[in-house]
């Protein structure tokens, strides 16, 4: 009887894991949610609300996202457009989600999108480009060096700001203002890490600093670096030097002289 019970409560956590919890993604059951189907992609939206139209804008951008970053994506991706914090924190008990408007998976095949965008009135469009460019990355390597990826924000955060097109941070005039006050090698280079962090600063501070590379250096430089360096993130200093023909923070500091001067980034 008691192997009965256990087996009982086992399939009931596993049930409500599927439903409800870490594994949402993989589950055939999905309660709350509707599913559009795309070409490459599936998404899960609350069946309460609309379809959004920048979700179905999905198979477009991830052919867009194929042409910037030169490389494809393996597999489908599947979207979960979580409809409340709740549904979040219980597809994601490992980590705070709380600030974040999405998140994607190290595994690179499933992106959820959360209520902060709705809260925020933030554009859909951008933060699912966002989360498409580490979808692509994560599919393109290891979910260890995904995670290792992580440990260069500049790279991975920036790149996917870049591609999202992301305005809903700070406007031109508000980075400036504050790059002339503070150094931004806190914001680009991981061993030299601002305190206190200010996160609506950093995400365009890492975004203009890949602009400024793919600017000065040429996007074929630039696409030649991520191709090496998702294969070895622990290594970026001696990849960068090599591929740029310069160490790391002797290019943060000439991307901090041409901020601060007013030529970069570039007038909208």
């Amino acid at each position: 009887m008691k192997k009965l019970l256990a087996g009982v409560l086992l399939a009931c956590l596993g049930s409500a894991a599927f439903a409800y919890g870490f594994l949402l993604p993989w589950s055939p059951v999905k309660p709350g949610y509707d599913l559009a189907t795309f070409s490459r992609a599936r998404l899960f939206y609350a069946k309460s609300g609309p379809l959004l139209e920048d979700y179905r804008e999905v198979d477009a951008m991830m052919a867009e996202a194929e042409s910037f970053h030169r490389l494809r994506f393996q597999r489908p991706v599947t979207i979960i457009a979580c409809k409340t914090w709740g549904d979040c924190d219980r597809a994601m008990p490992w980590m705070s989600v709380r600030g974040l408007g999405g998140v994607t998976l190290a595994t690179g095949d499933v992106i959820y999108i959360t209520p902060k965008l709705a809260e925020r009135n933030f554009h859909t469009r951008e933060f699912l480009r966002h989360e498409l460019s580490h979808a692509l990355l994560s599919q393109n390597t290891t979910i260890l060096r995904t995670y290792q990826l992580n440990d260069s924000p500049w790279f991975f955060e920036g790149l996917a700001v870049s591609f999202g097109r992301q305005r809903d941070y700070l406007t031109r005039e508000q980075f400036l203002d504050l790059a002339n006050r503070v150094e931004l090698a806190g914001y680009l280079d991981p061993g030299q890490r601002a305190l206190p962090w200010n996160a609506r600063f950093a995400y365009p501070a890492q975004r203009y600093f890949v602009e400024y590379l793919k600017d000065k250096y040429g996007d074929d430089r630039f696409a030649a670096y991520l191709r090496r360096v998702i294969v070895a993130p622990p290594r970026f200093p001696a990849i960068f030097a090599d591929a740029f023909g310069r160490p790391f923070a002797s290019a943060i500091a000439d991307y901090q002289r041409v901020v601060r001067s007013g030529a970069w980034p570039p007038v909208d």
